[in-house]
């Protein structure tokens, strides 16, 4: 007799490895199910194991939705782990076919897999609230967490600075990297985590400056902290992906030095998590869908507005805006459309500042990327690699936006990140 409650997990585990290779980009309904589908993501090899043991089930009980169902589990969460877990050739054709044996006499701290079940949160707790600078406009003092190595391992002298994400208009430092800032220190690293003024009280100009400020500041004072002025790398995710790249790609240029300062700020690398490289491009997926909004809200009042509110709360319109009427919050960060502004919106993407003066990158990109920074990430590799930059490109096929922030210390997707990752600072 068919067992109702197995029945349900059996559907409900369908579905959630389902959304592990649902494409959610141009799709209003993706909205809602971005966030469920980071979770299905991080737990797709629970997802996997469970659909293995609901299909026996549902041979020893002959009942065939909990075959099938279990049958269906095991099969996407599995080819979901697989992709996102596989090997790449981006290294080789980087670093050369003996990359690997550069690694020898690293830290033995490093993953050893790309994959590698439950991996424990490092028991490390940072410095916090480290002033690094002060802003200019606002007099307000610029904080930031120092990560070091624990007592007993030796220090490398490479530092990352990292970067957060929100829009360029949320969040803080220590938005769910503590994780990996835990593996990166116990590797030798430091990792300074800043955070930087925000929109509206900032532009994208002084965001930048205020990076730069931190290079200057990990350049003065590194020396008391084992780091190494010549091997800091930065690395961002999202909106710090861009800042980070942008401010890696304009070393000493004069409009974007904080305070008019002639401290250098070179770096030896810079890593980003699908962070957008292309501002026109990024204005125009806005604008689309601004315009599916906008019919949403004409056609399911309710649904268009329950979207429409979570933009708002999310800080990409303002509040109390009347459907259809929401701005281009690209277009609201600069200053200017494109079509007014053409030469802003390249000064500012990390794509109009390539050249061969670029320190080596590393993208990591999800393939279904809600928010569809794959091809203009895909293009500013292109344009690195034509330039003589080294670039490694990693893309992940079925991973959305964010995907190393769900449960890293089981989600595949953010280990194979994090392992490439430690494997491409060894390299600097």
């Amino acid at each position: 007799m068919p067992h109702p409650l197995l029945r349900l997990l059996a559907v409900t585990t369908a579905l959630a490895s389902a959304l592990t290779l649902a494409d959610l980009r141009g799709r209003t309904l993706g909205i809602l199910l971005w966030a469920p589908k980071l979770l299905a993501g991080a737990l797709a090899p629970l997802l996997a194991i469970a659909g293995g043991a609901l299909t026996a089930c549902g041979l020893r009980r002959r009942d065939p939705l909990v075959l099938g169902a279990g049958l269906v589990s095991a099969a996407l969460a599995g080819r979901y782990t697989a992709g996102v877990t596989a090997a790449h050739p981006g290294f080789a054709e980087t670093f050369g076919p003996d990359w690997p044996a550069r690694l020898d006499g690293q830290p033995r701290a490093m993953l050893p897999r790309r994959w590698n079940g439950y991996v424990a949160r490092q028991a490390l707790a940072p410095q916090v609230d480290l002033p690094y600078g002060v802003h200019p406009e606002t007099g307000k003092l610029l904080l930031a967490d120092l990560w070091l190595p624990p007592a007993g391992v030796s220090r490398s002298g490479l530092a990352v600075i990292y970067v957060h994400g929100g829009a360029w208009r949320l969040g803080e430092k220590n938005m769910g990297t503590a994780w990996m800032f835990g593996r990166l220190a116990s590797q030798g690293h430091a990792v300074l985590d800043i955070d930087y003024t925000l929109a509206p009280s900032s532009d994208v100009t002084g965001m930048v400056q205020d990076v730069k400020r931190a290079i200057i500041w990990l350049k003065r004072n590194g020396a008391d902290y084992g780091v190494d002025p010549r091997r800091i790398v930065l690395m961002g995710g999202s909106a710090g992906g861009h800042l980070a790249l942008l401010a890696a790609y304009t070393p000493n240029d004069r409009a974007l030095q904080p305070d008019a300062s002639a401290a250098d700020t070179h770096v030896a690398g810079v890593v980003s998590f699908y962070g957008p490289a292309d501002f026109q491009e990024m204005y125009e997926q806005t604008e689309e869908m601004r315009r599916r909004l906008a019919r949403r809200r004409q056609r399911v009042r309710p649904y268009g507005a329950l979207l429409e509110g979570m933009i708002q709360w999310a800080g990409l319109s303002p509040a109390g805006e009347a459907g259809g009427q929401t701005h281009n919050y690209i277009a609201d960060l600069l200053g200017a459309d494109p079509s007014q502004e053409p030469e802003l919106y390249s000064r500012l993407s990390p794509l109009g500042r390539v050249g061969p003066h670029c320190p080596p990158t590393l993208l990591l990109q999800g393939t279904a990327d809600i928010f569809g920074m794959g091809p203009s990430v895909r293009r500013l590799h292109q344009a690195l690699t034509a330039a003589g930059a080294p670039s490694v490109l990693v893309e992940f096929p079925g991973a959305d936006h964010a995907f190393d922030l769900a449960l890293p210390q089981l989600s595949p997707a953010a280990q194979a990140a994090v392992y490439d990752v430690e494997r491409f600072l060894a390299l600097l």
